[in-house]
Parts: structure tokens; C-alpha cells; sequence
């Protein structure tokens, strides 16, 4: 068990806002999300090795509960991140992405260019799993939520909209 000053240095938010050309790395809101590593490493860890249906779950349940820092989920996905700023949206992609099946080969975020917010996030995927299947394993869970199926599957929330496309359908 870590004594406080143990965690020092250790804690990740999830939810901490970027500011313009820099990281914050100020105190913590109390409503905000904060992990120790070993937590960080285990949401990883569930990131890289939970079925895709279970993900898309989990990414709904992150984006309720706040809006989520873009770098930092960005690294729940993996490595080798670009990001493009132009004046009506920042555009962040995760190119590749560590994933247990191989089934998302990468990960576009566009951001508010003011308040780095996530609107959109595009999971791009190497072959498009059963949608219909997907669709009803979300709404068992969120029944409030928009999803609809076409050549995508697409979820809309409140504050987001949520993608699986097809990998050769580049945003």
C-alpha cells in the first residue's frame, strides 16, 4: 500500500483539460477521475484486451462522466500519436493502436479547437464486426443513447458521437 507521499507523481487523470501548448498538470477537481499507476496500468490493460463490444461500453461510461483529455486517451489506445491543428478543429489520431485481436487500426479524435473537448472519435476498425449485434449490446446497457447502423455504427450521446468505421474509410 502507498503512503501519500508515495503517490506523488504517480496519480493520471483521465479527465485533466489541456491547455493550449502545454499539459496541466495543476490540482485535481474532485469530480474528476484520478488513478494511481497500477489503476492507469489496469485500464490499460482492459483497453488492449477487452472484446470490442465491452470497449465501446466502457467509452460511453468515460465520456459520461466527464470529457475525457484527449492525450490520455488517446494513450488508453497506443503509441505513435499526430496531432493537426487548424482553426476550426484539432484533429488528433492514435496510428497505432495496441489492441489484444488487432481490430482497430487506429483511433481519430477531433477536438474543439478552444477547449480541446472530444466531439467526435472515430475507431477505425479492420473489419467491421456484426453491427446489429453491437447496437444491441450498447442499448442494453445506455437505452438513452442514439445508435445507428448503416455502412457505420455510430452513437450519439449529449456531448459526443462516438464512430466504427471501416478502415478504409478514412474521416
Amino acid at each position: 500500500m502507498y503512503s501519500n507521499n508515495d503517490e506523488v507523481g504517480l496519480k493520471r487523470d483521465l479527465y485533466e483539460q489541456s491547455k493550449p501548448g502545454m499539459i496541466d498538470t495543476s490540482a485535481v477537481s474532485p469530480n474528476w477521475f484520478t488513478f494511481t499507476d497500477h489503476e492507469w496500468e489496469a485500464l490499460q490493460k482492459d483497453f488492449f484486451e477487452k472484446p470490442l463490444d465491452g470497449l465501446l461500453v466502457d467509452l460511453v461510461s468515460i465520456f459520461r462522466k466527464g470529457n475525457p483529455n484527449y492525450i490520455n486517451l488517446g494513450s488508453l489506445f497506443g503509441i505513435e500519436k499526430k496531432r493537426v491543428d487548424d482553426k476550426n478543429k484539432i484533429i488528433y489520431t492514435v496510428n497505432q493502436v495496441n489492441r489484444k485481436e488487432n481490430d482497430i487500426t487506429n483511433v481519430t479524435m477531433f477536438l474543439h479547437p478552444d477547449s480541446h473537448i472530444i466531439i467526435e472519435i472515430y475507431l477505425h476498425m479492420q473489419v467491421l464486426p456484426h453491427m446489429n449485434e453491437l447496437k444491441c449490446r450498447i442499448e442494453e446497457n445506455y437505452s438513452d443513447l442514439l445508435v445507428n447502423v448503416s455502412n457505420e455504427l455510430v452513437i450519439i450521446d449529449r456531448d459526443f458521437k462516438l464512430t466504427l468505421t471501416h478502415a478504409a474509410k478514412r474521416s
